[in-house]
């Protein structure tokens, strides 16, 4: 029989311990309600899952409506290159005897023509400039995502102590990142403030059972206290 043998096997194995403990696993293990975890003047840093679009909080380009501007220069643009290309089609045909101007219009000069053509061909490069920039935009946004845990701020943990939920952050701390390799360079500072977009499953509230907490804190919380 080889039952025996195989069980004093799987006893012996050393217990694999987890990463993170949830609120309620820290607080059971600690002997307190959960909201007693939060309240602690000790409290450990407490994470949530996101999955979604990060951005540094100071990257006012990438966030959201960052692009307004642009945007709306490049509308601009383009409403008066338009207005540029009918007026000088219609002077150039004027010009050949095609088409009659009308009294609102006035024939122009050569010098006219040319100036408004210089115009249009700046504004030409410019359109194409702007529409580069946006599109450069789109795919640098589209490479911030991140899949994984962030810090949850003091203010959303404090409403979660209160109320038991708190609307869905829009922003959080980004995680320090034990035994980093040397040379890698993460693309947001670690502890930098982040604004969260894009989020899925979209969320509406963030409750403690979203709450976790790192176990390398957890044991140097403990022993800490018994030392």
């Amino acid at each position: 029989m080889r039952i025996l043998p195989a069980l004093c096997e799987n006893a012996c194995m050393p217990t694999i311990e987890p990463l993170t403990l949830t609120l309620s696993e820290l607080a059971e293990r600690w002997q307190m309600l959960p909201q007693e975890v939060l309240d602690s003047p000790h409290a450990l840093p407490m994470y949530f899952y996101f999955d979604g679009l990060v951005f540094d909080f100071n990257d006012k380009w990438h966030r959201a409506n960052g692009d307004v501007s642009v945007v709306q220069t490049l509308e601009a643009h383009k409403t008066r290159q338009s207005t540029l290309e009918i007026d000088l089609q219609r002077q150039t045909m004027h010009k050949r005897g095609l088409l009659k101007l009308t009294q609102w219009e006035e024939a122009m000069s050569d010098e006219e023509m040319q100036s408004q053509q210089a115009e249009s061909d700046r504004l030409t490069e410019e359109i194409a400039r702007l529409a580069e920039l946006l599109k450069k935009r789109d795919e640098e946004r589209q490479r911030c995502v991140r899949n994984g845990l962030l810090r949850a701020a003091p203010r959303s943990l404090n409403e979660i102590a209160e109320r038991g939920q708190t609307r869905f952050p829009q922003f959080a701390y980004m995680p320090h990142t034990p035994n980093r390799a040397a040379g890698d360079t993460a693309s947001i500072a670690e502890g930098a403030v982040v604004a969260l977009e894009d989020g899925f499953p979209l969320k509406e509230y963030l409750t403690g059972a979203d709450l976790v907490v790192a176990m390398q804190d957890v044991r140097a919380a403990e022993d800490s206290a018994r030392s």
